[in-house]
């Protein structure tokens, strides 16, 4: 019969056949190699969860804590570079905790090209640009042009950076069009 037993042990990916074992031996090379080079930095998996974990806490305490597709990997750099200097308010940020969040979101900001919209925000991005507020994008001006500053102005908005003002899902990542409720 044609076909029988074609592809036994193998994974077709987008049209693409790939050898399961290959694979993973190459995501070993490529963290162990990474491991070897940058000893400093924490394991991908940890970066994963303790590294999201400690930039809620971290940030979601003032204010929401920004997703990290919305800046470049050099923005998020500067920005826990120049801690505990954060916007006019203090930070602090030790040790591993701030290892940790650093590196997830570097691992996962607008350059890392994983997101859709960390992609339209590095499409918006001049090579000069270097954005240390996700509001001075030429991605976030775009995308909210049509807000008033009446709307700005409101006491439940108060300011740009308020995403949870009409963003009702901010806290959780979501921003799609369909679960924006803007006041006034």
């Amino acid at each position: 019969m044609a076909g029988k037993g074609k592809g036994r042990g193998l994974i077709s990916i987008l049209g693409i056949t790939v050898v399961p074992g290959f694979v993973a031996a190459v995501a070993w090379m490529r963290s162990s190699q990474s491991a070897d080079i940058e000893p400093e930095q924490p394991a991908p998996a940890l970066v994963a969860t303790a590294g999201r974990q400690a930039h809620l806490e971290a940030c979601g305490n003032c204010h929401v804590a920004y997703a990290p597709y919305f800046l470049p990997a050099e923005s998020w750099r500067a920005m826990v570079d120049a801690l505990p200097d954060h916007f006019g308010a203090r930070l602090q940020l030790r040790g591993a905790e701030r290892t940790m969040v650093a590196a997830w979101l570097q691992s996962r900001a607008a350059d890392a090209g994983s997101t859709v919209i960390g992609v339209e925000v590095m499409a918006r991005m001049a090579i000069s640009d270097r954005p240390l507020r996700v509001t001075a994008t030429r991605w976030f001006r775009h995308r909210h042009l049509m807000i008033s500053r009446s709307t700005w102005a409101l006491p439940v908005v108060s300011t740009p950076a308020n995403c949870l003002a009409c963003h009702r899902q901010a806290g959780d990542g979501i921003f799609d069009e369909r679960s924006v409720r803007i006041p006034g």
